[in-house]
């Protein structure tokens, strides 16, 4: 718990020096699906909701875009010499990725 304390201290000292973390961001819309929509709301309610203690910021459906975004860039999947004819297969190739993480 006190390494919970400290993140949160530190995120919140990140966030007086440059602002909200929102306006550090850049602005992207994306075209997702009803279902995808759906998950994202859904999972970001009962991520605020289950909550407790000091709420060092809002969790979101764009929070949780960027985490998965994240996770997707740490994977570091080289697309070099790969044929990725549709986003089905760029996901095929992304879960492999994954569970060889």
């Amino acid at each position: 718990m006190e390494d919970q304390s400290r993140i949160e201290e530190i995120l919140r000292k990140r966030e007086k020096a440059g602002g909200p973390k929102f306006e550090r961001m850049e602005r992207f819309d994306a075209k997702i699906t009803p279902d995808q929509f759906n998950f994202l709301k859904k999972t970001a309610r009962q991520t605020m909701k289950t909550r407790s203690g000091e709420k060092a910021e809002r969790i979101t459906a764009n929070s949780i875009l960027r985490t998965a975004s994240e996770i997707l860039r740490e994977l570091q999947i080289d697309l070099k010499d790969q044929d990725i004819p549709t986003e089905r297969a760029l996901l095929s190739l992304a879960r492999h990725k994954l569970y060889e993480f």
